[in-house]
């Protein structure tokens, strides 16, 4: 089974290809701006995108050439090649506010469209809040640090929007079962499905660190829903955010060292 994975450098694709690259998957990475590989693929995992959402305000084309142009790119290989397409979208696509959400909307209408047509096989994973040892973005990462570091941080609309927090291991357990052809073409929900507010997971954050968060209220600077959790989680056992915090502060306590 050969497998590609875009966005390969990124959080969540370098996390992806390093461990699977470790258990002995035949795995090949690129990323964005890499020649697309002349080679068969099995599986295209394409995980390669701008995604911070408020950058995508800014630079529209960009997050348009990026996201829903590149994914026609893979799309159309994948219908070439016979190979199964997955594709990470988000559950912000629901009322889509900004440009990033709105490609990854697009991306799903495309992806529906194909196999109509021509009977493509896709998995669609509906990715809620990703966090992990590595990331420098995302809420879990960005509390942690800055209860560490005890500087100020935004909270926007009084933190109490609830989001659904999982770990990226286990966003790559469910990959390995889709690879292993656990999982069939559909669409699945990366979750816990247990929703966390922003004031709940700052309190958490607290006591594990030992240390205050200095809040800065804000306005929301786009319209959010108040509540993003998955109703039908794919992920087995997932990770308690307790230990994800712990893990993240471990790791943000070892880089000081």
């Amino acid at each position: 089974m050969k497998v590609l994975l875009t966005g390969h450098k990124g959080f969540i694709g370098s996390r992806i290809y390093e461990t699977l690259k470790e258990r002995g998957y035949d795995i090949d990475g690129i990323d964005i701006g890499d020649p697309i590989p002349a080679v068969k693929y099995d599986i295209i995992l394409h995980f390669g995108a701008r995604t911070l959402i408020r950058n995508s305000i800014n630079a529209p084309y960009e997050y348009f050439n990026d996201g829903l142009s590149l994914t026609l790119k893979f799309l159309e290989k994948a219908r070439l090649e016979d190979a199964i397409f997955v594709f990470p979208t988000s559950g912000s696509v629901a009322e889509a506010t900004n440009p990033y959400s709105l490609s990854k909307k697009n991306g799903v209408e495309w992806i529906s469209l194909y196999e109509r047509l021509y009977n493509t096989r896709s998995v669609i994973l509906k990715l809620f809040n990703i966090y992990g040892e590595t990331s420098r973005k995302g809420a879990v990462y960005l509390f942690t640090n800055a209860a560490l570091n005890e500087t100020p941080i935004p909270v926007y609309g009084g933190g109490n929007q609830v989001r659904d927090f999982v770990h990226v291991d286990d966003l790559v357990k469910c990959i390995a079962r889709i690879i292993d052809g656990e999982i069939k073409p559909g669409e699945y929900e990366v979750g816990t499905g247990v929703g966390t507010s922003i004031n709940s997971l700052i309190q958490m954050v607290e006591k594990i660190t030992g240390r205050r968060v200095i809040r800065e209220e804000k306005e929301f600077l786009l319209r959010e829903a108040p509540s993003l959790v998955a109703a039908k989680p794919l992920p087995i056992n997932p990770m308690n955010l307790q230990e994800g915090i712990r893990r993240v502060m471990e790791r943000l306590m070892g880089m000081e060292d």
